[in-house]
């Protein structure tokens, strides 16, 4: 079998093009929707970077404070309420939420 595969590929079809322009009305899932739509918002350079690494930094610098929250919530440990962190969160839930309503209308 593995013969076989060797000397008689089976194609899977043409050749994709990485250069090739998406097609038009291409949409990413439903979990992706609010970067998507987010990176179409940026505009094409910020002072001296591009927007769409600006918005990809901005995207791996709130999941890293998503991820390190545990650890600077020092009311958590002590069983009190954070404000601050109550309201950060319900802040980026609707901003998720908005985005990706949008994006789905689009």
């Amino acid at each position: 079998l593995a013969a076989l595969a060797a000397f008689f590929p089976w194609e899977l079809g043409s050749k994709a093009d990485p250069f090739a322009p998406a097609p038009a009305g291409i949409k990413p899932e439903w979990y992706f929707l609010f970067m998507f739509e987010v990176l179409k918002i940026f505009p094409g350079h910020i002072v001296f970077i591009e927007g769409e690494v600006l918005a990809i930094l901005m995207f791996g610098a709130i999941g890293a404070f998503w991820l390190l929250v545990p650890f600077l919530d020092r009311k958590a440990s002590q069983e009190r309420k954070s404000p601050i962190f109550t309201l950060i969160g319900i802040a980026g839930v609707i901003f998720i939420a908005v985005f990706t309503f949008i994006g789905f209308i689009h």
